[in-house]
């Protein structure tokens, strides 16, 4: 039988079919494993690319590189694990998850990129923290 007619019979029954949003999780296949050297970590909707401008100046000002940035949707951070400590850019979003390190909270990069207050709050944010960006999170 086709799946083409097997979903046909189904919906003349009137079932309803369920597609499983994150399939992956159902059978625990996948999980995110983050290298040691990420410190930094880019959680949005929609990822900028890591060598946008600001991404870049960002990371400059906290003195990483662009290796010690990772970028994560929204969706992926479920599959991260619970041990995971790493400081945090959640970019458009608020997250209830606590990664043990500082959280830095901005519109998305678009946004952002023209919002002069926007990055004010960023940079103040970043001075405030500077001592403790570069120190390992224990």
């Amino acid at each position: 039988m086709t799946i083409i007619k097997r979903n046909w019979q189904l919906k003349q029954l009137g079932i309803t079919q369920w597609i499983l949003r994150y399939p992956s999780l159902l059978y625990s296949e996948v999980a995110i494993k983050l290298l040691d050297h990420i410190r930094l970590l880019l959680i949005s909707d929609q990822l900028p690319p890591i060598d946008h401008p600001l991404i870049i100046d960002v990371a400059r000002s906290m003195r990483l590189t662009s290796s010690q940035l990772y970028g994560v949707k929204l969706e992926h951070v479920i599959l991260l694990p619970e041990s995971m400590r790493c400081h945090c850019w959640c970019l458009g979003l608020k997250i209830n998850r606590d990664f043990s390190g500082i959280v830095f909270h901005t519109p998305p990069i678009l946004a952002l990129s023209v919002d002069a207050n926007a990055k004010r709050k960023l940079w103040r944010q970043i001075s405030d923290y500077e001592y403790r960006i570069n120190i390992p999170i224990s």
